[in-house]
């Protein structure tokens, strides 16, 4: 074989592998892996990010959630109410759902009467209604008439000392109750108006309403600074708390 033939072979043989050689071990195949993968850590990194952003909308939606939540169970115990004892900025504020035919609140209230006279400037009470018994709506609506002349917590002392006074049947309760009314040198006349009229079953149903929003099981629920305690709280008992939180706060 000549010289010249032998190049011709060469050249012939060397553009045969190239054609036969792997496309990514072409210099186009080279660049095209080098740029596939450019991109495939671009949409990698993007969808890092787009993850990591939703996942910061969906923490960010829960704790705005919660906070709504939060606020809400906070609303329902603060509500607006009627039946106050004690300073608007007491820095103890203790409130009570509770119901005039429930024999474990008349066990409670002479404690919560005896702080609501040793602690009348330094202690804010609220009455909240959460009617359960046969006759507590009538009961509570005849406190709430009663509050009307500026003589709330006097029936509350009352109905509570008197329960078992009041626990007969309906009719004849709704006979008795004018009785009461005397009894406290209210006006009578204005007494049975706003019993008839069922002045203030709105309020004792939004007290209700919030109560079973706030799944109380039963009275006295108390909330004594927002915090959540359940059933017959003895005087002495209540006392200490009050005591101790009123310590607290002059140290």
């Amino acid at each position: 074989m000549s010289l010249q033939e032998r190049v011709e072979y060469a050249a012939m043989k060397a553009r045969h592998e190239n054609k036969l050689r792997a496309w990514y071990k072409k210099w186009w195949g080279v660049l095209l892996i080098i740029l596939a993968a450019i991109f495939l850590i671009f949409v990698i990194a993007s969808g890092i990010y787009v993850v990591q952003q939703i996942q910061k909308i969906n923490d960010g939606g829960s704790t705005q959630y919660l906070e709504e939540q939060r606020q809400a169970y906070i609303n329902a115990i603060n509500r607006s109410a009627n039946n106050v004892s004690g300073p608007q900025n007491a820095s103890i504020t203790i409130i009570e759902f509770s119901d005039f035919a429930c024999p474990y609140c008349k066990q409670s209230y002479t404690g919560l009467k005896a702080i609501r006279e040793k602690y009348s400037d330094k202690v804010r009470i609220v009455y909240r209604d959460y009617p359960l018994h046969d006759n507590s709506i009538f009961l509570a609506l005849s406190a709430r008439c009663a509050g009307a002349q500026g003589k709330f917590w006097d029936a509350h002392d009352l109905l509570f000392k008197n329960q078992d006074k009041f626990n007969i049947p309906l009719a004849e309760l709704e006979t008795l109750m004018p009785n009461l009314a005397v009894e406290l040198d209210l006006d009578v006349n204005q007494f049975n108006t706003c019993l008839e009229e069922q002045s203030y079953f709105s309020q004792i149903k939004k007290d209700y309403e919030d109560g079973d929003y706030l799944q109380i099981q039963g009275t006295p629920t108390w909330f004594i600074n927002n915090s959540r305690l359940t059933g017959y709280i003895p005087a002495e008992k209540l006392q200490e708390m009050i005591e101790g939180m009123l310590n607290l706060e002059t140290k």
